[in-house]
């Protein structure tokens, strides 16, 4: 029995946004899953679209690469802040493979999270199969956007480019500043914590994926 991951998200406040604005935001985001799907395509199993208005979803194989996901499509359309709703499960097809033609466990699942995530104001919601599982990953989660709230555009950038290069060296190069002023920078803002966090959080998805069947 294969499971798969469903990734619902929307923009968060795009309702309060004045019209024109809105309908800008909907271009850059559409702009954004098209590369997403690019980027990750040997891992999905229904290509990432907008389904209404500020609302996006897609279907992912690979419950491991979740993380990744979120955190490049935030990053393609930063500083537009999003809300994800992530579900596991089975998937029924009912036509093609797209989003609007299938259903299950799975989308259920996403749904409900991503409903979850806008009552309690959450960035990031699972839920599964195990209450255990949600309840840790959910934490962690609210732990890395209570960080995140304090950040400055420079701190967002710089995150996401050690995270992209792999050493302070490239950061400071690319930058124009010494490789102290980027550990320093990395270190006080939180960012270093964060990155310890994701790695955690690629480790769990890898055992829950590895670990647990649907129930």
């Amino acid at each position: 029995m294969s499971l798969f991951a469903v990734i619902n998200a929307d923009i968060v406040a795009s309702r309060r946004m004045a019209g024109r604005e809105r309908h800008e935001g909907q271009l850059f985001l559409k702009s954004a899953l098209i590369q997403l799907n690019e980027t990750f395509a040997a891992d999905i199993e229904a290509p990432f679209m907008i389904t209404k208005g500020d609302e996006f979803q897609g279907v992912l194989r690979i419950f491991s690469v979740v993380h990744a996901v979120m955190d490049k499509i935030e990053q393609m359309i930063y500083p537009v802040d999003l809300r994800f709703g992530v579900g596991y499960g089975q998937v029924y097809r009912l036509g093609s493979d797209i989003t609007i033609e299938m259903d299950g466990p799975a989308f259920h699942r996403a749904n409900e999270a991503l409903k979850l995530a806008k009552k309690k104001k959450y960035s990031v919601c699972f839920q599964t199969n195990l209450t255990e599982f949600d309840d840790t990953v959910n934490t962690i989660y609210l732990l890395i956007q209570a960080i995140k709230r304090g950040w400055s555009d420079l701190n967002y950038k710089r995150y996401w480019r050690y995270k992209d290069l792999g050493t302070l060296r490239q950061v400071a190069e690319k930058e124009g500043v010494s490789t102290q002023a980027v550990w320093e920078s990395l270190h006080q803002s939180g960012a270093l914590d964060v990155m310890k966090a994701d790695q955690a959080i690629h480790r769990m998805l890898q055992h829950f994926e590895l670990n647990y069947a649907d129930r």
